[in-house]
């Protein structure tokens, strides 16, 4: 009987960097990747290959299967699930939103990253992930854009952070390239819902819904698309920017008051804030004008609860125009984008 070594899933590395490429195709010197992740052990990178083959065509001698099969595009992708420490918060919105507005912070005070998203069809901001999946499968995955990220929080435990990222197809394929040594293993701040607070009310008079809100759920979609045209062989030219969606779901206990159901029979507009603060790193959501939509009752732990879900119907421009949602986060790193 033959053995071999397994490979244990939680034995497995990921490197982030905050920094963004220049060039389409730029691979990352070691130095670059600078965040050892302690990302879900669940989570990979992976190669798709599209193929075009004669299974739909004649003479193919006398049956149904096919007899040829090439390759006519590449592409990847990148599932991350993490809690949501001081880096990540602000590497997530940096990639996904592309755009930051930074402001270093003075003595000990912590800098401020202010985050919004560039509602335009641009090329995306691209970046480096390297993954250490086996002995034998360590690469780095060039021309990454992140198109999606949802974070949750409950009233225990750390914000979590689900992560979707498109590429290009583009990665090393061998030991040879694997980073020569890995970054120290961080001492994270960690933010967690059970220090998060939500505030909603009418604009410009929002209150906090503490103890009120059991949990939340906010979901930032750019929808990043790969762009192909002719001549560009199997990979697409570049990542561009797509729509802005946005979803929030809150589950709010109902207290004596009728307050969420006025505010949706009238149709009031609100503003909501998710504001999580956990050691020197914060964290907060700001949406600027959403008007409620139906209500639905339900029973949560043998009590009354509202789930309110909205959607991009529903969270809206600021009256007179700008920025659905801003974010910012709070801590002590240098800004985000910066090219290697």
């Amino acid at each position: 009987m033959s053995t071999f070594n397994t490979q244990r899933a939680v034995s497995r590395n990921t490197v982030l960097s905050p920094k963004q490429q220049l060039t389409i195709g730029e691979v990352f010197a070691d130095a670059s990747l600078t965040y050892l992740s302690r990302a879900d052990a669940s989570s990979f990178s992976k190669l798709t290959y599209e193929k075009e083959s004669d299974l739909q065509y004649t003479s193919k001698n006398g049956k149904s299967t096919a007899t040829e099969a090439r390759l006519i595009a590449v592409s990847s992708a990148r599932d991350y699930s993490s809690r949501l420490d001081d880096f990540l918060a602000g590497f997530l919105f940096a990639f996904l939103c592309d755009q930051e507005t930074f402001t270093a912070g003075v003595d000990a005070a912590p800098s401020t990253h202010l985050f919004t998203f560039i509602d335009t069809g641009a090329p995306s901001s691209l970046t480096n992930i390297y993954d250490e999946d086996t002995a034998g499968l360590k690469r780095k995955w060039s021309d990454m854009a992140l198109t999606q990220l949802v974070l949750s929080g409950n009233d225990k435990g750390s914000i979590m952070a689900k992560a979707n990222f498109v590429g290009l197809g583009t990665a090393t394929v061998d030991v040879a390239n694997a980073m020569a040594a890995l970054p120290a293993l961080p001492t994270a701040q960690y933010l967690y819902g059970s220090d998060s607070t939500v505030s909603m009310g009418p604009i410009g008079e929002l209150a906090s819904k503490a103890p009120r809100v059991l949990s939340w759920e906010a979901t930032f979609d750019h929808q990043k698309t790969i762009f192909r045209a002719v001549g560009g062989g199997t990979k697409g030219y570049f990542i561009k920017l797509g729509d802005v969606v946005l979803k929030l779901k809150l589950v709010i206990a109902n207290d004596t008051s009728s307050d969420l159901e006025d505010w949706r029979e009238a149709q009031t507009p609100l503003g909501i804030s998710i504001a999580a603060t956990s050691g020197a790193t914060s964290l907060t959501i700001a949406y600027a004008n959403v008007i409620l939509p139906n209500a639905d009752l339900g029973v949560t732990d043998k009590i009354v609860t509202t789930t309110l879900e909205l959607d991009e119907n529903c969270i809206l421009q600021p009256a007179g125009g700008g920025d659905a949602v801003t974010v910012t986060v709070l801590n002590t790193e240098a800004a985000y984008l910066v090219g290697v």
